[in-house]
């Protein structure tokens, strides 16, 4: 029969499965077994109107520890994957190159931006953000971050002194902003 079971019910439940619960998380690896038994216990008393008939509560409770683990797993291999992920990515640079006179009038000109098309152009070309990255460093939707970005570069490539130096033949501007 179902229907939500009061604190001493609860009580009585805790005390006659939490072994059970314990040595389940234990021999299935948890990282800390105590605690994914509270997280059990704590998910069981939320939905203490949920739960099935007296015989059936011990495998509801197997059943509840089986998805916390299973999400703690994907938890983990997400977060190892960013960290392989963020591993491979190459060591930004803290500094603007200015090793020549070309480097020098690109960090002058982007020096003239205003603060806010700066930090869009220093978040993707010294950070290494992408675009989706960008969204959510300056907490905007994609499109806006990709709005800005363009009108960063728009700014950026009207300044004269970059203009002069697109002119010249041999121009590498992108080297010098990324």
């Amino acid at each position: 029969m179902r229907g939500a079971i009061d604190a001493e019910q609860f009580e009585e439940l805790y005390g006659a499965t939490v072994r059970d619960v314990l040595a389940y998380a234990h021999r299935r690896g948890a990282a800390s077994a105590e605690d994914l038994a509270a997280e059990v216990y704590v998910v069981a008393w939320r939905r203490r109107a949920d739960l099935p008939a007296p015989m059936l509560r011990r495998a509801w409770l197997f059943g509840v520890a089986r998805t916390l683990l299973k999400a703690d797993g994907r938890e983990q291999r997400r977060d190892r994957e960013l960290a392989n992920e963020l591993a491979a990515r190459p060591e930004p640079s803290t500094d603007p190159p200015r090793s020549d006179r070309r480097a020098s009038v690109v960090a002058a000109a982007v020096a003239r931006l205003p603060p806010n098309d700066r930090e869009v152009l220093q978040l993707v070309a010294w950070e290494g953000l992408s675009p989706a990255e960008l969204a959510v460093a300056l907490g905007v939707r994609p499109g806006t971050a990709r709005v800005r970005l363009h009108r960063a570069r728009q700014t950026l490539a009207s300044d004269p002194a970059i203009r002069a130096l697109v002119a010249e033949p041999t121009a590498t501007v992108t080297t010098a902003i990324g």
